[in-house]
C-alpha cells in the first residue's frame, strides 16, 4: 500500500502542533533567527545606502573642492574681495571656480502667504561648484553681480512650495521688504542633505539664490562674506595649495579659530570608514546572534524528532520513502526560519530608521535588501534542518514503531 501524496499543508499543520507543544523552544528559535536576519538586512541597508550617498555626494562636489567657513566667535565675516583678487592672481589656473557666499533668512510672500526661506547670497560660480543644472530660466551671471541686480533664482521645491510649478521666470517674488525678479530654477536636487564634520551639505532645493551684491551696501569691489567655496582643476593641487591659502587668509586666523578649510572629500571618506567600522560591527553580532538561532531550530527539529518516532515509522510503513520523510522535515525547519526571517525584516526596517537618526547614516530599504533577508532566512532554515531530517529518514520503520 502506497502512501498516498502529501500536501504542503499536511507537512504544516504537524509542525504547528509540535511548536505548540515546544512553545517556548520554538518562539527562541524564531526570535534567534529574527535578531540574526534583522542585523544582516540592517548591515545591507546601511551599505547600500552609504555607497548611494557617498557616490551622489563625490558626483556633486568631486574631490577637488575646498571650504573656507568663517568660525570667528563675534560672529563677523572673516573674507573678503581682497582675498579673491589675491587667490585668483596667485592660483588663477589651478582653481576651476571661486564662489563667495553669505547665508540669510527672509520671509518670502506670494498671495497673502508667508514663507521662512534661506537666501544663499553667492555668485555664478556657485553653480560651477556643485553642478547645478537648470529646469527653466537662467542662474545668476557676472553681470547680475556687478549691476546689483534684485534677481532670484528658486531651488526646485523652494518653486514647488511657492508657485506649485517650476515655470515662474519673470515673476516677482517679496523676500522681507524686497523685490526680486525671478530668472530661473533650479532641476531636481541631486546632492545629499547630511551632515559631515565642520561642513553641512546645503540644502540646494529648498534655498533661493541673489546676487551677494545686492544683499550689502559695500562697494562691488570690497565684499565681506562668511564662507568661500574653491574648485580646483585637479585634486592632485590640493595638498601643494594648502600653505598657500593659509598664507592668502591668514594664518593667524587659522590659528585663533577664525577659519577654518574643509576639503569634503576627507570629511566623506572618514564617514565612509566609520560606516564600515559600524556594518563590521552589526554583520559580526549578528552572525553570532544567527548561530545561536539556527542551533535553537536544530534543537527544536531534533525534539520534533525524537517525540514523533512513531509517526515516522508509521509512514514509513504504509510506503513513504526516506525521500518524504527529509522533504517533511525540511520544510518544517525552513517555514520555522522564514517566519523569523519575516520578523527580522520587520525588525531590520524600524531599527533602520532609528541607526539612521541616531548615527546620522543613511539606510537604502529596497528589494536586494528585502531578498537579502529572505536568503539568509532559507539558508538558515536548510542548515538547521538537514541534519534532524536526515536523522528522521534513517530510523527503521520496526524500531520507529516500537518506540
Amino acid at each position: 500500500m502506497q502512501d498516498s501524496s502529501p500536501n504542503l499543508f499536511s507537512y504544516i499543520y504537524p509542525a504547528f502542533k509540535m511548536w505548540q507543544v515546544k512553545r517556548l523552544q520554538a518562539l527562541l528559535s524564531i526570535a534567534g533567527i529574527a535578531i540574526g536576519v534583522m542585523g544582516f538586512v540592517v548591515v545591507v541597508a546601511m551599505g547600500l545606502g552609504a555607497r548611494q550617498e557617498f557616490s551622489r555626494a563625490i558626483g556633486v562636489l568631486g574631490t577637488n573642492t575646498v571650504i573656507v567657513n568663517s568660525t570667528s566667535s563675534d560672529g563677523l565675516p572673516q573674507l573678503n574681495s581682497e582675498m579673491l583678487f589675491s587667490l585668483n592672481k596667485l592660483m588663477g589656473k589651478e582653481l576651476h571656480a571661486m564662489a563667495p557666499v553669505q547665508h540669510e533668512y527672509r520671509n518670502a510672500y506670494i498671495n497673502r502667504k508667508s514663507k521662512r526661506v534661506r537666501l544663499v547670497a553667492t555668485s555664478s560660480a556657485y553653480r560651477e561648484v556643485f553642478s547645478l543644472a537648470i529646469a527653466s530660466g537662467r542662474f545668476l551671471a557676472p553681470y547680475d553681480l556687478r549691476h546689483r541686480q534684485r534677481v532670484a533664482v528658486l531651488g526646485h521645491e523652494s518653486a514647488m512650495e511657492l508657485f506649485a510649478t517650476t515655470q515662474v521666470s519673470g515673476q516677482m517674488l517679496r523676500l522681507g521688504n524686497e523685490w526680486f525678479t525671478i530668472i530661473g530654477v533650479l532641476a531636481a536636487d541631486k546632492l545629499p542633505v547630511m551632515k559631515l564634520s565642520g561642513f553641512e551639505m546645503p540644502d540646494i532645493a529648498h534655498s533661493i539664490y541673489v546676487p551677494m551684491t545686492v544683499m550689502t551696501a559695500d562697494a562691488v569691489d570690497d565684499l565681506e562674506f562668511s564662507q568661500l567655496m574653491l574648485k580646483f582643476v585637479d585634486d592632485q593641487r590640493i595638498p601643494a595649495a594648502t600653505p598657500l591659502l593659509q598664507r592668502v587668509f591668514g594664518a593667524g586666523r587659522f590659528r585663533q579659530h577664525k577659519l577654518e578649510m574643509v576639503i569634503p572629500y576627507e570629511l566623506l571618506i572618514k564617514k565612509k570608514q566609520f560606516q564600515n567600522m559600524l556594518e563590521v560591527f552589526l554583520l559580526g553580532i549578528s552572525s553570532i546572534i544567527l548561530a545561536v538561532g539556527i542551533a535553537g531550530v536544530l534543537n527544536v527539529m531534533l525534539v520534533s524528532v525524537n517525540t514523533r518516532r512513531s509517526e515516522i515509522g508509521l509512514r514509513r510503513a504504509v510506503g513513504a520513502t526516506k525521500s518524504d520523510i527529509i522533504q517533511q522535515f525540511m520544510i518544517e525547519g525552513v517555514l520555522l526560519a522564514v517566519i523569523g526571517g519575516t520578523v527580522g525584516l520587520l525588525a531590520g526596517w524600524g531599527t533602520g530608521i532609528i541607526v539612521a537618526s541616531w548615527f546620522d547614516l543613511p539606510v537604502l530599504f529596497d528589494s536586494r535588501t528585502i531578498s537579502t533577508g529572505f536568503v539568509v532566512a532559507l539558508l538558515a532554515g536548510v542548515v538547521s534542518a538537514t541534519y534532524p531530517a536526515i536523522k528522521a529518514a534513517e530510523l527503521h520503520p520496526v524500531d520507529a514503531l516500537r518506540s
